[in-house]
């Protein structure tokens, strides 16, 4: 599950918990990763060790829902690269080190959620249980989730469910995940490998 700041994922989220009894792993905490220079290595480790947690996860509840990206390095970190965070140049061999090891790899489906930046800005303001302190400097994201999603659904189309939040109720959203879950083929015994060309192909449609 993965998007912008106030796009909804927590609703959608306790939405399949309700609903479908999910497992969900919640967001990283990154409270103790290192600066932003020196990060990268940190990030691609910790979202790893996710990785394994949401793969325990799914071997015990109907399906577990992963909050957040696991190769999220790939797009967050160009996209503040004026503060410091790596490039592409650094993140991409970490990256594909770990899937090659098997590590690390794509979720079964992406649930790629999207909403105006107009509603975005009123949920944010209607949630007094938030304080969303990054909100502004989070919203440099939606494009570049756009592009990330775009690109992926062009390599992989079976793994991304693009999902317009702006006015959308909850229940009905969760139910067309539900529904493109049922309809996800069994992992190849090769996993590793097509992830690894899998990446490969998503890294040139984006940079193309």
């Amino acid at each position: 599950m993965e998007g912008p700041s106030a796009v909804g994922k927590t609703t959608l989220v306790a939405a399949l918990a309700r609903t479908a009894g999910a497992a969900v792993l919640p967001e990283l905490d990154a409270r103790g990763a290192p600066p932003p220079a020196e990060s990268a290595a940190w990030f691609v480790d910790a979202h790893a060790a996710q990785w394994r947690r949401a793969r325990a996860l799914a071997e015990r509840a109907p399906l577990a829902v992963l909050d957040g990206d696991p190769f999220k390095g790939l797009w967050y970190g160009p996209t503040f690269a004026d503060a410091g965070w790596p490039g592409l140049d650094v993140v991409v061999p970490l990256h594909a080190a770990a899937v090659a090891s098997g590590a690390l790899g794509f979720p079964d489906l992406y649930v790629a959620l999207d909403a105006t930046e107009a509603r975005l800005r009123a949920r944010r303001a209607g949630d007094a249980t938030r304080t969303r302190r990054g909100f502004e400097r989070h919203l440099r994201l939606v494009d570049p989730l756009r592009r990330w999603f775009a690109a992926l659904a062009a390599v992989a189309p079976e793994r991304v469910l693009r999902v317009d939040t702006t006015d959308a109720d909850p229940d009905a959203l969760a139910d067309a995940v539900l529904a493109r879950v049922a309809e996800l083929p069994p992992e190849p015994p090769d996993a590793p490998r097509l992830l690894a060309r899998l990446l490969a192909r998503l890294l040139a449609q984006l940079r193309a």
